[in-house]
């Protein structure tokens, strides 16, 4: 498998699975009968807690909702965990429980009720999961019944996308589940997802502009494509998010630009210390290049500002803050009130 970053993996997980119309796509579809029957799925909230201690982002992502029971004042956690690992964690059970363990601590750090949790692992790596049970790490059946108390018994519900065939995704009611797994499920082959744009976007348009500029995003992010051939794949997209494409595919070459920029910069000082041959000569040559990158984000801010992009792309896809925003639109702002003067 591609050894690719996690980072962009994490991000187009965060941005799908946070919109509570896949997160109740996925609920109401493929979440166990008897367990949806028992929740109040109209009263879906997303919750801004991850219970991802520093030890488990080698592993997981995750993204919340709390969900009341039908009958009752119980409150459910439903929490959606992204495993990022190219390889097939061994022992699931064992992280779970670090990350169940966790957020009930937090929960009593909140002194709110202690609420079950349902952990949803997605999955999309290359190999096949084999879910096993907590017991069957100690011997499984070799352990006589009087022993199964000691062990704590929880379970976890898996989708695992390549156990998934394309028809059974289509399959799915029509909504932007199936572009997330469609997309999860095909990462590793971009090719593919460029010679079958019309399967891979079907359904996208206007409305779904943020979801679309962050599909677009975690293709050219997790994939090295040739520009020709991105410039080909975005021939094919519909009229409707043909120009997206284009301005995203920029803008992810742009912040490709104004990293090695800061690289370059960074590494340029670090060497100059480490030689000891820093003088206020070359620092300002540095701080000039600085400056320089400050404008060039600036000058992009702008044009992702120009184009409706909203402010938590701009500040995924150029890493800047949400104060250097407010400073662009005004910058915006005082251009066009001159214009109209």
């Amino acid at each position: 498998m591609p050894k690719k970053p996690t980072k962009p993996h994490d991000e187009f997980f965060k941005a799908s699975f946070g919109r509570i119309e896949v997160a109740l796509d996925y609920l109401s579809q493929i979440l166990p009968a008897e367990i949806h029957s028992e929740l109040d799925l109209a009263s879906l909230r997303r919750s801004n807690a991850s219970f991802v201690t520093p030890e488990l982002k080698e592993h997981f992502s995750d993204v919340v909702y709390a969900c009341p029971l039908k009958q009752g004042q119980v409150e459910v956690w439903l929490s959606f965990i992204f495993d990022h690992k190219s390889k097939v964690e061994r022992f699931p059970h064992l992280q779970l429980l670090r990350y169940i363990l966790h957020a009930w601590e937090e929960q009593l750090k909140q002194k709110v009720p202690l609420s079950p949790i349902i952990p949803i692992i997605v999955y999309h790596g290359k190999e096949k999961w084999l879910k096993k049970n907590l017991k069957d790490y100690f011997g499984g059946a070799q352990l006589p019944a009087s022993i199964l108390p000691f062990l704590p018994q929880f379970d976890y519900i898996l989708t695992s996308l390549q156990d998934w065939t394309q028809d059974q995704i289509l399959e799915l009611k029509q909504g932007l589940l199936v572009n997330t797994f469609l997309m999860l499920k095909h990462i590793w082959d971009p090719l593919y997802i460029l010679k079958n744009a019309e399967l891979i976007f079907r359904s996208l348009d206007h409305k779904h502009g943020d979801f679309t500029i962050s599909i677009l995003a975690y293709l050219f992010k997790n994939s090295e494509l040739a520009a020709k051939d991105v410039n080909n794949f975005i021939q094919t997209l519909p009229e409707s998010i043909n120009q997206t494409a284009m301005s995203t595919y920029d803008m992810i070459l742009e912040k490709g630009r104004l990293e090695g920029i800061e690289k370059g910069i960074v590494e340029g000082k670090l060497k100059g210390q480490l030689e000891g041959k820093i003088e206020g000569k070359l620092e300002g040559k540095l701080e000039g290049k600085l400056e320089g990158k400050i404008e060039v984000k600036l000058e992009s801010t702008k044009r992702m500002l120009l184009n409706d992009f909203s402010d938590q792309l701009i500040m995924d896809l150029l890493d800047v803050s949400q104060e250097f925003i407010i400073q662009a639109k005004e910058i915006l702002h005082q251009s066009e009130q001159r214009t109209e003067e």
